[in-house]
């Protein structure tokens, strides 16, 4: 199992539009080919941001990773599914300070995952997903 967890189309054009309005506020002092180079620096700038906050999530060999962090499943008590509501208050006034973050505020749903290591003094994960039962599915935990 493994998701993907890119930018929506609604943020990918708000960002376009600031980079075009940043070029033209900028752009009124400049000549036009110089116009058309801010406008593409500005872009290569947001694409290359657009991959930087890309979320991989993946499930392999009983190991759920998230972005660059991993935990085995013996390690996982339980996977809560959290619909919009439900996570809109673990991120805020639900959310304990040792939790792992892996959010994307374009995301409205997630998963909360509880640890049962003892050494760990992280309580919980706390990540967006739009697959939440396929991951518990793949770490054969449902």
């Amino acid at each position: 199992m493994r998701e993907h967890i890119n930018w929506s189309v609604g943020l990918w054009l708000a960002l376009i539009s600031l980079d075009l309005a940043v070029a033209l506020a900028i752009g009124v002092a400049l000549t036009d080919s110089q116009l058309v180079v801010v406008f593409l620096i500005l872009l290569l700038l947001t694409i290359a941001f657009a991959q930087a906050t890309r979320l991989t999530i993946e499930v392999r060999d009983q190991v759920l990773y998230l972005g660059r962090a991993h935990v085995e499943a013996r390690y996982i008590a339980e996977i809560i599914e959290l619909n919009k509501e439900e996570m809109r208050y673990a991120r805020g006034d639900g959310l304990a300070p040792r939790a792992f973050l892996a959010l994307r505020f374009w995301v409205p749903t997630g998963d909360k995952l509880i640890l049962k290591d003892q050494r760990d003094p992280t309580p919980y994960w706390l990540f967006s997903t739009r697959r939440s039962g396929e991951i518990k599915r793949a770490l054969k935990l449902s």
